[in-house]
């Protein structure tokens, strides 16, 4: 009996810290998403803006290095002259300096660049080209099937079909991807992917109040929030204000509006024209239909497919779009920053092979703005 009486002691000390998280998870309460950061607390250009303090303080000093690599400076002339590049770059097709150039400029063609290249004004990149790091004090464009390793920035950045983006790419103002482009972590005040002739809005359709919800919701009318015991497909055209949780897969029909946040712990499926004024959660895939609108965060444990004409957070909103896998089509909008936990990539064919560039030495510019 003393054994059994200090058994069950031991047991009850092990288990009374997670005795909370085991009541969560058997009779969960959390009716509204998870909180994002909107601000994007990750700071999504902030490798470039290192680089660009780093840079500019390394030039004032008189110094010639960054790190272990050699600076070169440019002064852009004209399109046709040539670049003083060294035997040795010249006979590999590569840089291992860093780069600044005053002026506009077009990088050569059949060149890369290991190192970061900064242009004080408009910077344009070659095709089938491996850039490490970009930076353009004006617009920055990404010439097709060309790749950026680390990160690229750019007051307002243009990205040609099929370009792998294994670092993160920010803006200042626009980003616009093409089609069939790989990438990682996007982030701008406005994103445009495969931007399509956006069609002009239709008027709002006729919808009609959830006045009485189905058995499988539990509905506080008071704090407006509802939970869903089981899966749970809504008709379409239905409108409410509130959060609803549903504990396995959630399904709305065609041109519902939600003046509130969904969460689902299996798979949410958003029908043509769904409206939602706060935020989407699940732990499932989230599929979204042609001409959603989401204003606040969209985060899936899954992975995230949005159909044409998406558009998530607004001008002055931004949001955050994350999930592991992302496919985006043709004519979808974003506020904030995209984020593709393992691959993301836009409509159109995509690149089948490997990001170029494994292997590359970590220099000391690499150590000092990461």
């Amino acid at each position: 009996m003393i054994f059994i009486g200090l058994l069950l002691l031991t047991l009850s000390v092990m288990l009374l810290p997670i005795l909370p998280a085991l009541i969560e998870w058997r009779w969960p309460s959390d009716v509204v998403p998870l909180q994002i950061d909107e601000a994007d607390a990750l700071d999504p250009p902030v490798l470039a803006h290192r680089f660009a303090a780093l840079l500019q303080e390394v030039l004032r000093s008189g110094a010639i290095h960054l790190g272990e690599s050699a600076i070169a400076q440019l002064k852009a002339g004209k399109a046709d002259a040539p670049w003083p590049f060294s035997p040795l770059e010249k006979s590999d097709n590569r840089s291992d300096r860093v780069w600044r150039i005053e002026g506009d400029i077009q990088l050569p063609t059949n060149f890369s660049f290991h190192a970061e290249v900064s242009a004080s004004a408009d910077l344009r990149t070659a095709p089938h080209a491996v850039y490490r790091a970009l930076w353009a004090d004006g617009a920055l464009h990404l010439a097709a099937h060309s790749s950026v390793l680390r990160w690229a920035h750019g007051a307002q950045v243009r990205i040609a079909e099929a370009c792998v983006l294994a670092g993160r790419v920010t803006a200042t103002q626009s980003l616009v991807v093409g089609a069939g482009v790989q990438f990682t972590l996007l982030h701008a005040p406005v994103i445009d992917f495969a931007p399509s002739p956006r069609a002009v809005a239709a008027s709002a359709p006729k919808r009609r109040a959830m006045t009485v919800w189905p058995a499988v919701v539990r509905w506080d009318a008071q704090l407006q929030r509802g939970l869903a015991g089981a899966s749970l497909v809504i008709e379409d055209g239905r409108a409410w204000q509130g959060d609803l949780v549903c504990m396995g897969d959630l399904s709305l029909g065609a041109d519902c509006l939600v003046d509130g946040s969904l969460k689902a712990r299996g798979d949410l499926q958003l029908g043509r024209g769904c409206r939602v004024i706060g935020s989407v959660f699940a732990e499932g895939s989230i599929h979204m239909a042609e001409g959603c609108t989401v204003l606040g965060a969209v985060v899936s444990e899954t992975a995230l497919h949005v159909g044409a004409g998406g558009e998530f957070g607004a001008a002055g909103r931004p949001t955050t779009v994350a999930a592991p896998q992302l496919e985006l089509a043709t004519g979808v909008r974003a506020h904030g920053t995209v984020w593709a936990g393992e691959k993301g990539w836009t409509a159109g064919e995509r690149v089948p092979v490997p990001i170029p560039g494994q292997g590359l030495r970590i220099n000391m510019t690499e150590r000092a703005v990461a």
